[in-house]
């Protein structure tokens, strides 16, 4: 046994170290999947009360960061176009009937696990009417994507997700019907970038 040992050293040196170098670099890649899991942000938006126009608009945040929320976007096709505005401010509503000022916009911080309610679906086609100047009814739009545009704690780089909602309308009542299970993270450079460039236009 000493002897095939002695006689085998060289071998099983490079075969320990090769084991050693696995070993390693399991864990380092264990290291590195970590905490690229803590730093990616995974932004939420979902319905919740029902599957009308009264349907209420959530954002969650279920990243490991804190996110501030920069931007708000919908768009709306219709058989005249697509159109897209901003909804982040609660214009829907007058000042006096908030309970604060700060309550006018759902700009701002949202910590890790925390949601926010950014209104029921009516309250965001109101928005989109009263910025646009457009009186489309919820039977005339076929379809309505919700994006938001926000700044991680981890990075100053934009993060986003969107999620695209089709409008099916027989007679006064009408049914939200997701498109996807849920919302699409925009997570690729070009796309960050897009709307980067997007967002700078419209200040």
């Amino acid at each position: 046994m000493w002897n095939w040992l002695a006689e085998n050293a060289s071998p099983l040196q490079a075969t320990v170290g090769a084991i050693t170098a696995l070993v390693w670099l399991v864990y380092l890649q264990i290291l590195v999947s970590g905490l690229w899991r803590q730093r990616r942000t995974e932004i939420l938006i979902h319905l919740g009360g029902s599957q009308s126009l009264d349907a209420r608009v959530f954002i969650s945040n279920l990243g490991f960061e804190p996110i501030y929320i920069l931007e708000i976007l919908l768009t709306i096709w219709s058989p005249e176009g697509e159109r897209e505005t901003s909804i982040a401010d609660r214009t829907e509503m007058a000042k006096e009937d908030l309970s604060n000022p700060s309550a006018t916009t759902f700009q701002g911080p949202l910590k890790s696990g925390e949601f926010i309610d950014i209104g029921s679906f009516e309250d965001l086609l109101k928005r989109a009417r009263r910025n646009t100047s457009d009186d489309l009814g919820a039977g005339a739009i076929n379809r309505v994507e919700v994006k938001v545009a926000a700044i991680s704690a981890a990075s100053s780089a934009i993060v986003a997700s969107k999620r695209q909602f089709y409008i099916e309308c027989a007679g006064d009542k009408c049914q939200i019907r997701p498109k996807t299970l849920y919302a699409t993270q925009i997570r690729s450079w070009w796309g960050r970038y897009r709307l980067k460039q997007e967002l700078q236009k419209k200040i």
